[in-house]
C-alpha cells in the first residue's frame, strides 16, 4: 500500500511539473503573437495562437489530473 501511494504522490509531482511547463510555453508562445512581424503574417499568428491555446488546454488538464490523484491519495 506504501508504494502505491508512493507511486501516487511521484505522478502529482510530475503532473504539477508538466502543467507548470505548459503554462511557461503557453505564455511564451503568445507573447510571440505581439511581436510585429508575425502580426503581419496571418498564418503564423493563427499558428502561434493555436499552439498556446493547445499548451493552455493541457497545463489545465495536467492540473486537473493532479487534483484528481491528490483526492485518491486522501
Amino acid at each position: 500500500m506504501e508504494d502505491e501511494q508512493k507511486t501516487i504522490l511521484n505522478k502529482i509531482v510530475d503532473y504539477q511539473r508538466v502543467g507548470m511547463l505548459c503554462l511557461f510555453l503557453s505564455t511564451f508562445l503568445y507573447v510571440g503573437t505581439f511581436i510585429p512581424p508575425y502580426q503581419a503574417i496571418e498564418w503564423k499568428l493563427e499558428v502561434l495562437s493555436g499552439v498556446s491555446l493547445l499548451f493552455l488546454l493541457s497545463s489545465f488538464i495536467c492540473c486537473w489530473r493532479s487534483a484528481k490523484l491528490k483526492k485518491k491519495l486522501q
